[in-house]
């Protein structure tokens, strides 16, 4: 017996020892280790390291809803299209819904941080055809060494719609933003030096061909005014050169300031139906400067004023004027038998850049003024108050002199013509003022929850007088009507929630 149970006692002792011996076996020699996402803290909030590497990355963005009252896309004010019409086919309440991812990777270098940003997501508006939304694309740029390259905002821009959701006139940039090259050199107390080649195609603003009458957004026109859909930018030839465009900033606990130029080449071709009747166009040089300040103000943390003042000549998009971003037919607004036809070949409120004829080519001067202020009632609740002038002159008071006025009222199909059917052009006055005064109100009642109410009046200040044949356009009849200064009352409620850091 004691011979049987040392057997046994020693077969399960071994049992024991090939079993651990294999447990052993099966385990790793070393353990990998685990990489964890670490905070980057050299950047500010919201940045991590991507594991494996030393590229910080911060992921945000929003999710917007607008519901506009009386406007448009962007919530311009109803002054064309079916808007400005004022009758039953229009529109009163639109809404925009949006949401927005952004991208900021950036990791350092011996030359310096190497930067790109992303800012792009969809949207969708009251009429989409599919109700599926559309791409909404704002930035994407690299930065690296005092270079910017990408589609980013405009180095002339200064205020840039900071207090305002409507997009305001006045030398205000629209925040859609357009490709670029520029650099940056920076200096001891906040102070910095920009040169930028920026898209010579989107700082258009149209050239209006008084031979054919035809005005930008507009070609092979068989009535006084209409036409077919054209290019937004009008007569403009081909691309040549960039759009040239400088800055000297400043940025201080203070606030900032900044002094910027701009050089635009306007270079016609005639289109439409006198493609081969005419010259093959001029080449002029358009330019515009801007001063701006920004002062933070003592009252609360993050009030705010701000004040620009611009100067163009030639160059009418730097007052804020595109018509890739606003529709190229500015005031063609009716209401109660009263009317301003304002397609450019009536001196509309979007403007252009120069009138041409067989002889040449004139340029429109403009300026324009903005101011904003923002004052914080409570950390959570604040308001803001805006406006702008901007003026256009066609060079009106100089009769005779070859001026852009003079070219666009000796249009062949174009004439300040009365009901009774004389061909007088008397009352062809293609200046005119575009005034805008807006408040709102914005309550985030949490942190990165926004809910705002803006109201916005504008006015335009035509020159013209007497009768305006205009085409037959939804509702509205074909027919004549009183060239008059025209006003609107345009709103936009707002909920954005941001969820960046």
């Amino acid at each position: 017996m004691k011979m049987v149970k040392s057997l046994l006692l020693g077969s399960a002792a071994g049992m024991v020892a090939l079993s651990g011996a294999a447990q052993a076996a099966d385990l790793p020699v070393k353990a990998k280790p685990v990489e964890y996402v670490k905070v980057c803290s050299v950047y500010g909030a919201g940045f991590y390291y991507v594991p494996g590497t030393d590229t910080c990355i911060k992921v945000g963005g929003y999710v917007r809803m607008d519901v506009g009252i009386n406007a448009g896309g962007s919530h311009s004010p109803y002054v064309n299209g079916a808007g400005g019409r004022e009758l039953r086919d229009r529109d009163v309440y639109q809404t925009r819904v949006r949401g927005i991812v952004t991208w900021d990777a950036r990791t350092q270098t011996e030359y310096g941080t190497l930067r790109a940003y992303i800012n792009a997501g969809w949207e969708l508006n009251t009429n989409d055809p599919n109700y599926r939304g559309t791409i909404f694309f704002q930035r994407a740029f690299i930065q690296f060494a005092g270079l910017t390259v990408g589609k980013t905002q405009s180095f002339f821009g200064f205020y840039n719609n900071a207090l305002n959701y409507t997009t305001l006139q006045g030398g205000g940039q629209a925040d859609t933003g357009l490709n670029l090259i520029a650099y940056t050199a920076q200096f001891a107390g906040g102070f910095s030096l920009s040169i930028s080649a920026e898209d010579a195609a989107h700082h258009r603003a149209g050239i209006y061909d008084s031979v054919a009458g035809l005005f930008p957004g507009f070609v092979a026109n068989p009535l006084p005014i209409g036409g077919f859909p054209g290019p937004a930018y009008g007569d403009y030839a081909g691309v040549q050169w960039p759009d040239i465009v400088g800055n000297i900033r400043v940025d201080q606990p203070w606030g900032s300031a900044q002094v910027a130029g701009a050089v635009h080449q306007v270079r016609s071709l005639y289109r439409g139906n006198n493609v081969n009747a005419n010259p093959p166009g001029f080449d002029e040089t358009g330019f515009a400067v801007a001063g701006g300040v920004m002062l933070n103000l003592p009252f609360a943390q993050g009030d705010q004023l701000w004040v620009q003042g611009t100067y163009a000549q030639g160059a009418t998009n730097y007052l804020g004027i595109n018509p890739f971003v606003q529709s190229s037919g500015g005031f063609a607004m009716y209401s109660g038998g009263r009317a301003f036809p304002g397609n450019a070949s009536f001196g509309g409120a979007w403007g252009v850049d120069a009138v041409a004829d067989a002889t040449g080519m004139s340029k429109v001067e403009g300026w324009a003024i903005l101011g904003a202020a923002r004052h914080f009632w409570t950390p959570a609740l604040r308001s803001s108050v805006f406006g702008q002038y901007t003026r256009l002159d066609f060079g009106s008071r100089r009769v005779g002199s070859g001026s852009a006025n003079d070219k666009a009222c000796a249009a062949n199909n174009f004439g300040f013509v009365g009901p009774s059917g004389t061909t007088a052009k008397t009352g062809c006055n293609f200046d005119f003022a575009l005034i805008q005064v807006g408040f709102n109100t914005i309550w985030s009642p949490v942190r990165n929850l926004d809910i705002g109410v803006e109201v916005l009046y504008t006015r335009l200040d035509q020159s013209h007088s007497g009768f305006g044949l205009l085409p037959q356009s939804g509702t509205r009849e074909a027919g004549w009507y009183r060239l008059r200064d025209q006003d609107t009352w345009s709103g936009t409620v707002r909920f954005q929630r941001n969820f960046w850091p």
